[in-house]
């Protein structure tokens, strides 16, 4: 399991510098995150949609990409979404920049520093 240690980790620099960068050069992304309440065995009692909006770095998937990923899930289209560490967001929450409507559908391995996590990344497509 990924350490979250906020202070006197090698790994914190790094974060302050992704957060400048995102503070800086960040797109602003609506973030639509759906959480589900079960009972024990396992039945929707009830559901909650919370929206917020966040600053994250978005690139797009190329061919170059498609060269050097395993995941037979992408495709040239897609794009990869990358936000601060402590930002949570699950498989199949959607998020939303420039008009269009982004599915989240798997977590990319974050950046590891000193075994300390800096970023999350995911893949994301075009919620048509």
């Amino acid at each position: 399991m990924v350490k979250l240690r906020n202070t006197g980790s090698k790994a914190e620099g790094f974060r302050l510098r992704f957060g400048s960068y995102l503070d800086d050069f960040g797109t602003k992304v609506t973030l639509y995150h759906k959480t589900d309440v079960k009972d024990s065995m396992g039945r929707l009692t009830s559901s909650a949609d919370t929206t917020s909006t966040i600053k994250a770095d978005i690139q797009y998937v190329t061919k170059f990409d498609l060269m050097y990923l395993n995941s037979g899930e992408v495709e040239i289209g897609d794009g990869m979404l990358f936000i601060k560490y402590s930002i949570n967001i699950n498989i199949h929450d959607e998020v939303e920049f420039n008009g269009v409507k982004w599915l989240v559908t798997k977590q990319i391995e974050g950046e590891l520093v000193g075994g300390d996590l800096v970023y999350n990344g995911y893949f994301i497509r075009k919620n048509d």
